[in-house]
């Protein structure tokens, strides 16, 4: 019997009790393509309590420091069509994590990631030559670094390997416009064994209060499959984050 799953459920349930009240972020992302593939994702994360660094505070705006815990849920779906018959794909990711912020002055801040990931794939219907079903599970490495300083914006850069699934690298400039809003350049590049997928687009972040933030973003993405042409995928992305 494969534990994996149930360990991950049993860190979904467990983790989220061990947060501080007031250092409890909930992120719900959403993202649809030219093409018709669709990928969803909760993500719980909070304050464990340990390794709090002192002396260097940051702002309300810097990412949070110290040992925090993560668990991910993710769905991803997208067109098929083995054997002339269409279908459709569907992946689906779980992940439970630890991550610690390193505050490296007032306004930058390094985040290392590490944990276990399991992924699920399948397509439906069967045909011939349809690929069996598969359940994995690996390791998470992330690296996050973020500055986002009074006056000057916010820039973000996250790389990502995924054992099981795809690695990820990204970049984002974010100006302010206004105390609440966000505007600027995104860009992104997806590897997963002879698959690539690279985008370029722009995103915008509105504040509603101390608590919620709506992060939107238009992207012209494209992507290759071995030496096939590149297909143009480009994506609609919604993120909802809150604190509480």
């Amino acid at each position: 019997m494969n534990y994996a799953p149930m360990a991950l459920l049993a860190a979904a349930v467990v983790l989220p009790g061990m947060a501080s009240a007031q250092d409890f972020e909930a992120l719900v992302i959403g993202n649809a393509d030219r093409n018709g593939s669709n990928f969803y994702m909760l993500s719980l994360r909070g304050d464990i309590g340990f390794g709090a660094f002192e002396g260097i505070s940051g702002t309300e705006r810097n990412a949070a420091g110290g040992l925090r815990f993560r668990f991910d849920a993710a769905m991803a779906t997208y067109d098929t069509n083995y054997n002339n018959v269409p279908g459709t794909g569907t992946g689906r990711a779980y992940r439970a994590l630890l991550s610690y912020g390193i505050p490296l002055s007032d306004a930058a801040t390094l985040t290392l990631i590490g944990g276990i990931s399991h992924r699920t794939v399948e397509v439906r219907p069967v045909t011939l030559n349809s690929p069996d079903d598969s359940s994995k599970t690996g390791e998470f490495l992330s690296a996050e670094f973020e500055y986002s300083a009074e006056g000057a914006g916010t820039f973000q850069a996250i790389a990502e390997h995924d054992g099981v699934a795809a690695d990820y690298a990204s970049a984002t400039y974010l100006f302010d416009l206004t105390p609440n809003f966000r505007v600027g350049p995104t860009v992104n590049y997806v590897s997963e064994g002879d698959y690539t997928r690279k985008a370029v687009g722009l995103s915008a972040t509105y504040f509603v209060g101390d608590s919620i933030e709506i992060k939107a973003t238009a992207a012209d993405a494209e992507q290759q499959v071995g030496t096939n042409d590149p297909v143009d995928v480009d994506y609609f992305e919604l993120q909802l984050r809150t604190v509480f």
